[in-house]
């Protein structure tokens, strides 16, 4: 059950600093604004909601972190910029993490440490068991070779969560076994931190190389060859960031037949019809964070971010028409972004042909 209290906490917090920040950096979105908006939420206790207060969070469930994230959203706060190792690597480092490494969640917390994720590579984006990455082990030394891309984040990141090959698969073929996880940071001698180019013209991916990267074996997450288990841990606190997801663009698509109201009659039926499909969305992810806190996970979590991308989609489409000339002139710069991102609505965190087969087999029990 959600925490209302909280919840009414963290309204009254972004009602007195908000301002402050946008004093600051008006409507700026980029990394050092992101960066700032970090610290002050950690100054107030609102990063890392569903940590334990151990580690600094307020031990939250998923309802009411979901309630927090929208309440954010709604706001108009702008992400932070650590999201992934708040939200991520935190966890893998607080399941597996050595007291050292732990001892870097504050950082990680607070922004001061930012880190990125390196799990895909050229041929292994969904198939982690076929990645290529190898972390030889010599004494108490690693030797880390290989190359990670879509790395989110990446060029501003300070150090990499990888996933590596430690034993090789039998005969060069895939296994999910002999993989282990490793903190790197970025700025050793043989890392070399790409950009990736999109085509909304930002940075946000990036490819990194490892050429031969000596680190000690105090930089591993867990045991060697478990990374498995390790990665598997990290990714299923993956499923709160859908609903999130689910929760923010309900209330986005809310806002938006609002803000722009009253609509052109042309674009009243799809109006409709995106309300609609983003109030089972919102209801999908209520279904699924119930099950979620019942601990009886079901298929609707592989569901609601089927939906979701699509509704994001549509969303930003919507927009970008209401928006009219402006949007295709240059005037509306952020409607625009929008609707070139959202192409990889459908993309990330698994595209929309591998859900939909996931759905298809383990869900419906469809034959392959």
């Amino acid at each position: 059950m959600t925490d209302a209290a909280l919840v009414a906490q963290l309204r009254d917090f972004l009602r007195d600093e908000l301002p402050r920040f946008h004093a600051d950096f008006g409507d700026r979105t980029d990394f050092a604004a992101c960066r700032d908006w970090q610290r002050r939420l950690d100054r107030g206790g609102w990063v890392g909601l569903n940590w334990p207060t151990d580690y600094g969070g307020r031990d939250v469930d998923l309802a009411t972190q979901v309630a927090c994230e929208t309440e954010l959203s709604s706001s108009g706060a702008p992400q932070i910029a650590g999201f992934i190792g708040v939200n991520t690597v935190a966890a893998a480092i607080m399941a597996w993490g050595s007291a050292e490494q732990k001892s870097m969640l504050v950082k990680i917390r607070s922004g001061e440490l930012i880190y990125c994720q390196g799990f895909s590579e050229p041929g292994a984006g969904s198939d982690l068991a076929s990645l290529r990455t190898r972390a030889e082990r010599h004494g108490d030394e690693l030797t880390l070779t290989g190359q990670k891309v879509w790395t989110s984040h990446g060029v501003e990141a300070d150090a990499c969560l990888v996933l590596a090959r430690s034993t090789p698969a039998q005969q060069g073929g895939r296994s999910h076994r002999g993989l282990s996880v490793l903190l790197v940071p970025l700025d050793l001698p043989g890392v070399t931190v790409t950009p990736i180019r999109q085509i909304t013209g930002q940075f946000e991916f990036a490819e990194i190389f490892f050429d031969s990267v000596k680190l000690p074996t105090s930089v591993l997450v867990g045991p060697l060859d478990q990374g498995w288990k390790v990665a598997m841990s990290t990714l299923a606190h993956e499923r709160a960031a859908a609903m999130i997801l689910a929760a923010r663009t309900r209330a986005a698509v809310r806002s938006a037949l609002t803000t722009n109201s009253p609509l052109p009659l042309a674009k009243r039926d799809e109006a409709l019809r995106l309300l609609v499909d983003a109030e089972v969305l919102g209801l999908l992810a209520e279904r699924s964070i119930a099950e979620i806190g019942a601990g009886q996970p079901g298929p609707a979590q592989s569901v609601v971010k089927l939906a979701w991308s699509r509704v994001d989609q549509r969303l930003a489409e919507l927009v970008f028409d209401l928006a009219g000339p402006a949007a295709l002139t240059g005037r509306a710069p952020k409607v625009t972004e929008a609707l070139l991102f959202s192409r990889s609505s459908t993309i990330a965190a698994g595209t929309t042909e591998v859900m939909q087969t996931i759905l298809g087999e383990q869900v419906l029990g469809l034959p392959r």
